[in-house]
């Protein structure tokens, strides 16, 4: 009894001592968070603040009510409040002394009011001048379908004489500023949040300059994987990440992003920005030669766009620590790109399709000049094969991401100079085991670094006799640790799997199975013959269509093309029956007789001295492009197939850009072979527009589909 009286003594005292400090203030919530005093009016329906709420309240919090009207003085009772947060409160006008009085405000938030605009937002910002307003977010203040939205001189000079440091304006869609009214924003400015925009290139952009000490300038659009994911419903896609999709841009045909020593780069940093983010903003530019101006950036975030060909130098980044260039479907890298990120140390380049560059940089070209590099990611970019010294430039180099690639057992790079190597990524792939010259470069790394972890995750390791000896190294090695290694599963050769965490029973299984197997070695061999077979047949059927291009390429009195002028043709024309008429009448009216070039047709080019198989190789040979007009007979039919196989092996022979895809009839999805479709997603296509169009789109058609022929 003595207890519980306490009890309730005790209950009784506090709620006495709460209800003395903080009377109540219906239909508010209010109460003290380690001495900030906190009142919460969240969806209530209010069009004006309560008289309840107290006047010593820190943050006030009013989202989602009714308060269309901030009058004059509306908050002036609060001499302490520092934070204010009326988001989704329907404000369509606030007075300009509205916000009279709050001389401690530090945060100031009016999201997703979209009747106030950026006018009313100014008019706001009039009653705190001189004030302590540090943070300003206004994201969603203008209407979702607004054309047209300016930053004005006339709403840019309220904040004149503020002391705000970070603003925030996502999703306003902006499109430009006028002459001078970035210049009137304060000086004490150091982040501008301002994603999900529609900046245009204007003059204006050369007044961001003037924020001397500007530190953080987000200008990234929508995120990929919010809003531009296109799900694969075809299984044999399944390789394809959902959200690395290819997109539909034609890549050999992207503007270039140039710009000479000699003249002044047409985007001056602000002299202290540090962090430049322009993330997903369907930047489709092949970056070549770039001068920047002087600038203390260190970190550049350009994320998600379509920057496909990454060929430099760029000067003017010296500084950079920090870049990330992953999601931008890059397809080559040239030697010369990072010959100037000598102070880079984390570089992000996951995503991208590197497949072909990395296999070609046999001396270690592309990363040579990457001496400071600590962190370097090139996870999902398809490598299936990687030279021994694509690496050897960083020397400095602590984590190497691999990930999510196609490497198998045939993965062997130099490690010999990566003297501080920590972490490799090898997980997600095709490794089953690692021969045993690279086995010996993971150990000696990891004796120079004292600390080498690799991560095998998700790898089919095999249980078998050939892997006995790797799987013992794998579990004893003392130089190198191996990332949750009882995780491992480990398949044997009946099908059934285990996880590595039963390596004494796994040896022990291996053991007794390798020891009996001396006679079979007879019936093995006996075997060999007809696996050889076997496997000179998949071989040959693998590379079918490359076998035939070089035997007709051999016989062929074509040699390899070094101009324009060697072309007998500017473009050989495949096509099926349901196109002929599309091809003899219309094709060859526009191309041939006003557009002035040369065609091959089957019908009317073709040697009758040659095969069929000989003729369609000369005809790729001798043309500048390769044209297949797509329709649904065209899927159907062999020798179209053939021709299509021919030119792909052209591309991959001579290095020409020699496919163009018509879409010419609309084809089902799902009747498209996977070699089709892949084709179709990796070169340039243009589509023949609906034949009720105007008169004006076709012949916009023509002069692109001719223009397309001519391109190099």
């Amino acid at each position: 009894m003595y207890k519980l009286a306490l009890f309730y003594i005790v209950v009784g005292t506090i709620t006495v001592v709460l209800a003395t400090a903080f009377p109540s203030c219906k239909p508010c919530d209010c109460y003290d968070d380690n001495g900030t005093l906190i009142s919460k009016c969240i969806h209530l329906g209010l069009t004006k603040v309560p008289m309840t709420i107290p006047n010593n309240t820190n943050h006030l919090i009013m989202k989602k009510n009714n308060l269309s009207h901030i009058c004059n003085n509306s908050f002036e009772r609060f001499y302490d409040l520092r934070l204010l947060d009326l988001s989704y409160c329907i404000i369509k006008r606030i007075d300009e002394n509205g916000f009279a009085g709050l001389w401690n405000l530090d945060i100031l938030i009016l999201n997703h009011n979209q009747d106030l605009g950026f006018r009313g937002l100014g008019k706001a910002i009039f009653g705190l001048r001189n004030t302590s307003l540090r943070i300003i977010k206004a994201n969603s203040i203008v209407r979702h379908y607004a054309v047209c939205v300016c930053i004005d001189t006339l709403m840019a000079g309220y904040f004149k004489e503020t002391r705000i440091e970070e603003i925030h304006v996502n999703d306003n869609r902006i499109e430009f500023a006028e002459p001078h009214a970035l210049s009137l924003l304060p000086s004490t400015l150091k982040t501008i949040i301002a994603k999900n925009n529609r900046f245009t290139i204007g003059p204006y952009l050369s007044e961001v300059s003037n924020l001397s000490n500007l530190e953080v300038l987000d200008f990234s659009g929508h995120m990929l994987e919010e809003n531009l994911t296109i799900p694969i419903p075809n299984s044999n896609y399944s390789f394809l990440k959902d959200n690395f999709q290819v997109p539909i841009v034609d890549y050999t045909k992207q503007p270039e992003i140039v710009y000479s020593k000699d003249l002044e780069p047409p985007l001056v940093f602000p002299p202290n920005l540090k962090i430049l983010r322009i993330q997903y903003y369907d930047l489709a530019y092949q970056v070549t030669k770039i001068a920047l101006g002087p600038n203390s950036l260190k970190n550049v975030d350009l994320r998600g766009n379509v920057l496909s060909r990454w060929i430099g130098p760029i000067s003017g980044v010296e500084n950079i620590t920090d870049l990330n260039l992953s999601q931008n479907f890059c397809l080559k890298i040239y030697p010369e790109f990072f010959d100037n990120f000598t102070s880079l140390q984390t570089l992000e380049m996951s995503l991208n399709n590197l497949q072909l560059s990395l296999a070609m940089d046999g001396n270690g070209s592309i990363f040579k000049s990457l001496s400071s590099l600590v962190n370097i990611s090139l996870a999902e970019n398809k490598l299936r094969y990687l030279p021994e010294n694509v690496f050897i430039g960083l020397k400095k180099c602590q984590f190497l991401n691999l990930s999510h690639n196609l490497l198998d057992h045939r993965v062997f790079i130099s490690l010999q100079l990566m003297n501080n190597l920590q972490y490799v990524n090898f997980s997600h792939n095709h490794i089953d085991w690692f021969h045993s010259t690279f086995r010996k470069q993971l150990e000696m790394a990891g004796q120079r670094s004292g600390n080498l972890t690799v991560d095998l995750t998700d790898n089919p390791l095999m249980c078998d006799c050939d892997n006995y000896y790797f799987l013992q190294w794998l579990v004893s090695t003392p130089y190198v640790q191996f990332y949750n290694i009882d995780q491992y599963e480990c398949y044997f050769t009946n099908g059934t799997r285990t996880y590595l965490s039963q390596s004494e029973q796994i040896f022990a299984q291996l053991s007794k199975t390798c020891h009996s197997i001396t006679g079979q070695i007879i019936t093995v061999c006996c075997c060999i013959l007809g696996i050889l077979s076997l496997v000179l047949g998949a071989f040959v059927y693998r590379f079918r269509w490359k076998l035939r291009y070089l035997y007709y390429f051999r016989n062929s009195k074509t040699i390899r093309h070094q101009t324009d002028d060697d072309f007998e043709y500017d473009a050989f024309i495949s096509y099926s029956d349901d196109a002929s008429l599309f091809v003899d009448q219309t094709m060859k009216s526009k191309v041939e007789q006003e557009a002035g070039l040369k065609l091959c047709l089957h019908n009317r080019d073709f040697l009758p001295s040659l095969t069929i198989a000989e003729g369609i190789v000369t005809a790729v040979k001798s043309s500048r492009k390769t044209v297949l007009v797509m329709s649904p007979d065209f899927i159907k039919s062999y020798w179209c197939l053939y021709e299509m196989n021919m030119a792909d092996m052209e591309s991959q022979h001579t290095g020409r850009d020699v496919l163009l895809i018509l879409l010419y009839k609309h084809i089902e999805y799902d009747k498209i072979p996977s070699t089709v479709m892949y084709q179709i997603k990796s070169h340039t296509y243009i589509e023949y527009p609906d034949e009720n169009n105007d008169s004006d789109a076709m012949v916009t058609f023509w002069e692109k589909f001719s223009k397309a022929i001519k391109s190099p």
